[in-house]
C-alpha cells in the first residue's frame, strides 16, 4: 500500500463515501461531503478486502492461459462473425454498477455505436431502473432532485421500502444526527418488516406487500380533501393534474377501507397523512422495496405525484429521493448503460440517434432499445445470443430464476467474463475469462446518489496481468474497427482521455432542456483530472426554477393504478387445486455486513460474523404453527402451480419451475408478518453452497422498467430431510459429501456447517494431515478432535461436532480452542453450551453477551456508559437501536430483580 496519502471513494453502496489511504491504512475522508469521515463496517474493513483468497491473474481460454492480444483479438473476431452471420443483436454485454464511468462509457460506445446493437444492460436494472423510469415519466429526465444536505433542512423524513440503517449506514447515521439536532424532525418508515430502521421511527407503517401505490394515492386524496395542495405550483410548473383528479376516486379508497386493505390502523394512516400535509418540507427516501416490484415505476410516480401536488420539491429539505444501491449505478445511468437508453440521458428518438451517431462517428448506430436483463438472458436461452460479455457482476446468483441463467449461459456459444476471481459462480460458465483490476488497482469517476462525481484512485499495482475494464474494451474496439474497416473510435491511452470524450459528448444536451451537461470538463488536463474534487452536476437544486426536461418545461402527473393487496390475493388463492402446502411471501434483500454475492466480503472474518450461514427469517408464531423450530434446516420451494417464472417468456414450461428449492436455517424475527419470510440475497460460492435464494424468486418484472420483483415472490416451506447436523472448525475440510454445506471465514481457519441425509459415523472423515483424532460422545451425538503432539502436549488443530439436532453450540468458543492444549471436560462443556452469542456491533465485533455483561457486571446503566466501555455503536451507528433496546430491557430486568430481592 502506498505511503503517500491518497483520496479515493468506497466501492460499495451509492452513498459514495470518501476514504483516505496512507501507510497507516484506510480510513474515512473527513473532507468528503458525502460522509465527512464516517465509514460503515464494510468501509472500515476495506483494507481486509484487498487480500482476496483467489485472484484471476491471466486471461484463460477454456482453462488455458492466453495472452491479452490473443484474448481481445478473439473477442473482436467472434463479435464480427456473429454480426455478419446472425445480425448485431446476436452480440450482447451485461455490465455492472461496479464499473467506473470510463469503463461504462467505452462499453456503451462499443455496443451501440460500433457493434450496432443496444443489447447492453447492467445489473443496475435489478435495483434502480424503476426509479429511472419514474423520473423520466415525471421530470422528462433521470434526475434525483434531492441532496444529502436536505436531510438537515427537512421537517418530515419518510423512508419507504428501505432498511437504510443496514443498506446505507453512513447516510442513516446522518439522519440520526439530524434528528438529534432537531427533535421536531419526524421519521416515518413504510415497510412490511419492522426492520432496524423501522424500530427507530416515530411512526412505522407495516403495509401489505406492494401497497405503496394505494398508500400514496391515498395521501394525494387526503391532500385534496384537506385543501393542502399547492395550487400555484401545480398551475405554474406541472401538467396532467386535472386528468389525475378525474380518475382519483377510481384510484383510491376512503381512509378506513384503505387502512384495512393495507393492514394498518386507521389512526396510524391518518397520522402519516396529517404529518405530510402539514409539513412545510418533506423528503420521501425510497429504495429497493419500491423499485423491486411488479409495479415499481408506478410506486415511484405515486410518490412523486404527492410531492408535486404539495409543492414539496425543488427547494431545501423537500423532494422524492431515490437512493442508489451501487457505487456507480448513477454513472452508468448517465452515460447510457441501460439497454433502453442510447447515451448521456438520450433515448432512441431520431434527433438523439443522429446527434450520438455524428459525435461518435459511429458506423453502426443502434436505432432501437435493446434487451433488458431478464429478456437478454431469455434470448440467450433461446439461442438468439451468440456472444455475451459479462463484466463485474455475478448473474448466476443475482438474477431471479437463476436456473434459467445457468441454462442460458450453457447454451450461449461464446461467453466472456471479466472478473477479479476465477472462483466466482459466473466464471464457471465462461469460455474466456479476463483478469480485471479491482478496487485500489484501477481509477476513474463514480457518481453517488446525490449526483456527485468523485474520483476512485489507484494506490496499488494490479497483480499478474489484471487490467482495467476500459482498457480491455478499447483493445477489443480497436480490433473490431480494423476487422470492419472503419475508423478507430477507441484510441484512448488513459482514463482522462475517456472522461474528456464523455464530457464533450454531453454537450449535445446544451441546447436542450436536459440538465446533464459536463462539457465544461471536455478539456480537463491530466493534472486537473488527478486533483478532481467531489463535484455535483445539475446544481444543488436541479428544479429550483420549476423547469423540467419535458418539452413543455413542466413536470407530469402520472395516473398510477393501485395493486391492492397483491400478496394477500395470491396467498388466499392457496387451495387443494393449486398446492397442498401453504404459501409464504418471500422478501429478499441485503444484510448489513455483506456485499452482493460475497466475492469481495465473504473472506473477511469481521463481516462473516454478522450472519454466519444462509438464514430464512420468519415470525415465531407462524413458525410454531408450521411446526418449525429455530436452527432447523428447511427448504424454500417453488410452488408447483407457479406456471411461469417470467411473464414475458412464452417458452417457459411448468417442469422448469417444479422442484427448485433453496436450503436455509430458520431464525425468528417477529418484525415480520404472519406469512412473510426474509432471506438475504448474498449467499453464493463456497460460502453459501446451493443456498442461493434467487433460485426460487420468480422472474416477474415491471412492464415499464423491466426490473425484477425480488420482493414479491411466493414459496412453500418444508423441513429438510436431515438425519444429522454438523459443524467443523479448522483450516481444511471437504464438505462435498453433504447435501447442505456452508463456509464461514475465521482468522487463519474457517467454520463449516453441514447436514446429511444419512447418519454420520465417526470413521467418515480423513484425519487432518499430520494429526491424530480423538472422538467423544456427547448428549446428542459426538465430538471429534484432531490434534498433534508437541512435546508433552496435545494441541487441537480441528474440531467437529455432529448431532441429531441442529448444532447450536457457540462456534466462537470452539474457534478459541484451535491451537490450544486439549482439555476434555471444558471442551465437552463448550460443545454442549446452547447459548449462542449474537453479533450486534460489527464495527467493533461486540456481541449481545458483552453488552449484557456491561450492564450486569460493570453497572453500565445507559447506552453512553456501554459505549464508553465497549465502543459499540460509535462508528456507523447502524446497531444503535438494538443497543438501546438491549440496555433498556437489561436495566429494567435488573431493577425488577433488585426489587424482588428487597421485597
Amino acid at each position: 500500500m502506498s505511503q503517500k496519502c491518497l483520496k479515493t471513494t468506497c466501492p460499495y453502496c451509492g452513498v459514495g463515501c470518501g476514504v483516505r489511504v496512507d501507510g497507516q491504512g484506510i480510513v474515512g475522508d473527513e473532507t468528503h461531503p458525502a460522509n465527512e469521515g464516517a465509514l460503515c463496517v464494510k468501509g472500515v474493513a476495506l483494507a481486509d478486502s484487498l487480500a482476496m483468497p483467489s485472484r484471476l491473474l491471466y486471461p484463460k481460454l477454456n482453462g488455458q492461459e492466453v495472452s491479452w492480444q490473443q484474448a481481445t483479438s478473439l473477442i473482436a473476431q467472434k463479435m464480427v462473425q456473429a454480426k455478419r452471420s446472425a445480425g448485431a443483436d446476436s452480440v450482447a454485454m451485461y455490465v455492472s454498477g461496479q464499473l467506473l464511468t470510463e469503463d461504462y462509457y467505452v462499453a456503451n460506445k462499443l455496443m451501440k455505436g460500433f457493434v450496432g446493437s443496444a443489447n447492453i444492460d447492467t445489473n443496475s436494472r435489478l435495483c434502480m431502473s424503476s426509479a429511472v423510469a419514474a423520473h423520466i415519466r415525471a421530470f422528462g429526465e433521470d434526475v434525483v432532485p434531492v441532496n444529502y444536505d436536505d436531510i438537515d433542512e427537512t421537517d418530515l423524513l419518510v423512508i419507504c421500502g428501505a432498511n437504510t440503517a443496514w443498506t446505507h449506514p453512513v447516510l442513516f447515521r446522518r439522519i440520526q444526527q439530524a434528528r438529534e439536532r432537531n427533535p421536531q424532525l419526524k421519521l416515518v418508515v413504510i415497510d412490511p418488516r419492522k426492520t432496524v430502521t423501522a424500530q427507530q421511527a416515530d411512526l412505522h407503517l407495516a403495509i401489505a406487500n406492494d401497497g405503496d401505490v394505494a398508500l400514496f394515492n391515498g395521501l394525494l386524496r387526503h391532500l385534496v380533501q384537506k385543501k393542502q395542495l399547492d395550487h400555484d405550483y401545480i398551475a405554474a410548473h406541472t401538467e396532467g393534474f386535472d386528468a389525475l383528479m378525474q380518475q382519483l376516486s377510481d384510484l383510491t379508497l376512503p381512509l378506513p377501507a384503505l387502512a384495512r386493505e393495507l393492514g394498518v390502523a386507521d389512526e396510524a394512516l391518518q397520522t402519516f397523512f396529517n404529518w405530510f400535509g402539514r409539513s412545510d418540507k418533506a423528503i420521501t427516501l425510497f429504495c429497493q422495496g419500491v423499485n423491486q416490484a411488479p409495479n415499481g415505476v408506478d410506486k415511484g410516480n405515486a410518490i412523486i405525484n404527492a410531492h408535486l401536488a404539495s409543492g414539496k420539491i425543488g427547494r431545501a429539505g423537500a423532494g422524492p429521493f431515490s437512493i442508489t444501491g451501487q457505487p456507480n449505478a448513477m454513472g452508468g445511468r448517465e452515460v447510457g448503460g441501460l439497454a433502453n437508453q442510447l447515451a448521456v440521458h438520450r433515448g432512441f428518438d431520431d434527433e438523439s440517434i443522429d446527434r450520438v451517431q455524428r459525435f461518435w462517428q459511429a458506423p453502426a448506430i443502434a436505432t432501437k432499445p435493446g434487451l433488458k436483463a431478464v429478456d437478454l438472458f431469455a434470448a440467450a436461452e433461446r439461442g438468439d445470443i451468440d456472444v455475451l460479455w459479462i463484466m463485474a457482476t455475478n448473474p448466476v446468483v443475482s438474477m431471479p430464476n437463476n436456473s434459467q441463467i445457468k441454462r442460458a449461459l450453457a447454451r450461449c456459444p461464446f461467453v466472456i467474463v471479466s472478473d477479479i476471481t476465477g472462483d466466482s459462480d459466473i466464471a464457471q460458465y465462461a469460455d474466456l475469462v479476463l483478469p480485471a483490476a479491482g478496487w485500489g488497482e484501477k481509477q476513474g469517476m463514480v457518481t453517488n446518489s446525490e449526483r456527485r462525481l468523485s474520483r476512485q484512485r489507484r494506490f496499488q499495482t494490479p497483480p499478474g496481468e489484471a487490467k482495467p475494464d476500459w482498457w480491455a474494451i478499447t483493445q477489443v474496439g480497436q480490433q473490431l474497427c480494423e476487422l470492419d474497416s472503419v475508423a478507430n473510435g477507441f484510441n484512448f491511452a488513459s482514463e482522462v482521455e475517456v472522461f474528456r470524450e464523455y464530457a464533450a459528448m454531453t454537450a449535445i444536451n446544451s441546447d436542450s432542456p436536459l440538465l446533464l451537461d459536463l462539457s465544461q470538463y471536455a478539456s480537463l488536463s491530466a493534472q486537473e483530472y488527478d486533483q478532481w474534487q467531489p463535484t455535483q452536476w445539475g446544481g444543488e437544486r436541479p428544479f429550483a426554477d420549476g423547469r423540467f426536461a419535458h418539452a413543455s418545461g413542466r413536470a407530469k402527473f402520472i395516473c398510477c393504478a393501485p395493486n391492492f393487496n397483491h400478496s394477500q390475493t395470491v396467498v388466499s388463492s392457496n387451495d387443494e387445486s393449486h398446492s397442498a402446502a401453504p404459501l409464504w411471501w418471500l422478501n429478499t434483500g441485503r444484510q448489513r455486513d455483506q456485499w452482493h454475492t460475497m466475492t469481495r466480503t465473504g473472506h473477511i472474518t469481521q463481516l462473516a460474523a454478522g450472519e454466519v450461514e444462509p438464514t430464512v427469517y420468519m415470525n415465531s408464531l407462524a413458525a410454531s404453527e408450521a411446526g418449525l423450530k429455530a436452527g432447523q434446516l428447511v427448504a424454500l420451494n417453488v410452488p408447483q402451480h407457479r406456471l411461469s417464472d417470467n411473464v414475458n417468456d412464452a417458452t417457459f414450461s411448468p417442469s422448469q419451475a417444479q422442484g427448485s428449492s433453496v436450503l436455509a436455517k430458520v431464525a425468528f424475527d417477529d418484525g415480520l408478518g404472519q406469512r412473510h419470510l426474509f432471506m438475504s440475497m448474498h449467499w453464493a460460492g463456497v460460502y453459501g453452497g446451493e443456498s442461493q435464494v434467487n433460485a426460487v424468486v420468480a422472474a416477474t418484472v415491471d412492464p415499464i422498467s423491466g426490473q425484477p420483483a425480488f420482493k414479491s415472490s411466493y414459496v412453500t416451506v418444508s423441513p429438510a430431510p436431515v438425519v444429522a447436523y454438523g459443524l467443523y472448525v479448522g483450516s481444511q475440510f471437504d464438505p462435498s459429501a453433504f447435501f447442505y454445506h456452508t463456509q464461514q471465514s475465521e482468522t487463519g481457519m474457517a467454520v463449516w456447517r453441514f447436514a446429511s441425509h444419512q447418519p454420520i459415523t465417526r470413521q467418515s472423515f480423513t484425519l487432518t494431515p499430520h494429526t491424530q483424532r480423538l472422538t467423544l460422545a456427547t448428549s446428542t451425538g459426538w465430538l471429534a478432535v484432531d490434534y498433534e503432539t508437541k512435546g508433552s502436549q496435545r494441541v487441537i488443530r480441528a474440531l467437529m461436532v455432529v448431532s441429531e439436532q441442529p448444532t447450536r453450540c457457540d462456534y466462537t468458543t470452539l474457534v478459541k480452542w484451535i491451537g490450544q492444549p486439549l482439555d476434555i471436560n471444558p471442551l465437552l462443556a463448550a460443545t454442549q453450551n446452547q447459548t449462542q452469542a449474537k453479533l450486534v456491533c460489527s464495527c467493533f465485533r461486540i456481541t449481545d453477551k458483552q453488552i449484557i455483561d456491561a450492564v450486569e457486571k460493570h453497572d453500565c446503566r445507559s447506552v453512553a456508559q456501554v459505549q464508553n466501555r465497549l465502543k459499540c455503536g460509535t462508528n456507523c451507528g447502524s446497531c444503535l437501536s438494538q443497543i438501546h433496546q438491549m440496555v433498556e430491557e437489561q436495566v429494567a430486568s435488573s431493577a425488577l430483580t433488585t426489587s424482588a430481592k428487597e421485597g
